[in-house]
């Protein structure tokens, strides 16, 4: 059964509260969180969180010139910041944040406590993941048409996969692939590797992965190692 993101925000204002501290367990799925920047309470918000935006972001943000980039960037990193400093007890706009080798995002200066995390968006749709204890990662699609798909597919994915989706009628199989695409990016994101990174150490336990429940017309999948 796929899991449910909490959207956010909840309720209007200036400053909508953050969403709860992800109270789990090690086991437990990771607290996920939806935005979706069609919504107007998001784009109310905008100002406020762009203000949270550090001088690097804030060069990234000028730098990104995509339909929907830049608005995608501003409020997955300022709602990053609004939540972990609201959960750590800190200003948002000091959290010192970075990239780890293949650019999943990372508090530079984190207290022993403070949550794993991961940031995903596509289309109108930006995706949290956070989780007490253990790495996470997350991954979202907006559903459209991959053409190109069975040669990714034999690059990318283990051959059972493939065969799973060829097996499938004709117009299902991009869209089976999309879901595939994005549990394999979740797993990857939440063990911190690249698409053609090594492969898992011997013995090291497979990520849990969820696919998620999400608007119409997207699909994605959340990861935890």
């Amino acid at each position: 059964m796929g899991l449910i993101p909490q959207r956010w925000p909840e309720r209007t204002g200036p400053a909508p509260d953050p969403p709860p501290w992800p109270h789990v367990g090690p086991e437990g799925p990771p607290l996920l969180v939806l935005i979706d920047r069609r919504d107007p309470d998001v784009r109310a918000l905008r100002p406020p969180l762009g203000d949270l935006l550090d001088p690097g972001e804030r060069q990234r943000l000028g730098r990104l010139r995509g339909e929907g980039d830049g608005e995608r960037f501003l409020l997955g990193r300022g709602a990053l910041r609004l939540f972990l400093g609201s959960w750590l007890g800190c200003d948002p706009a000091g959290l010192v944040l970075g990239s780890g080798p293949h650019g999943k995002p990372e508090l530079l200066t984190a207290p022993p406590a403070a949550p794993r995390f991961n940031v995903s968006h596509s289309g109108d749709l930006i995706l949290l993941g956070f989780h007490p204890r253990r790495p996470v990662g997350v991954d979202v699609e907006q559903r459209r048409p991959v053409p190109e798909w069975e040669g990714i597919a034999r690059r990318c994915l283990p051959p059972g996969e493939r065969e799973a989706i060829g097996r499938l009628p004709e117009p299902r199989r991009e869209q089976a692939f999309l879901a595939a695409w994005c549990r394999l990016e979740a797993q990857l994101k939440a063990r911190g590797q690249g698409l053609f990174g090594p492969p898992p150490a011997p013995g090291e336990p497979a990520p849990v992965v969820w696919p998620l429940v999400l608007p119409e017309g997207y699909v994605g999948a959340a990861a935890l190692a």
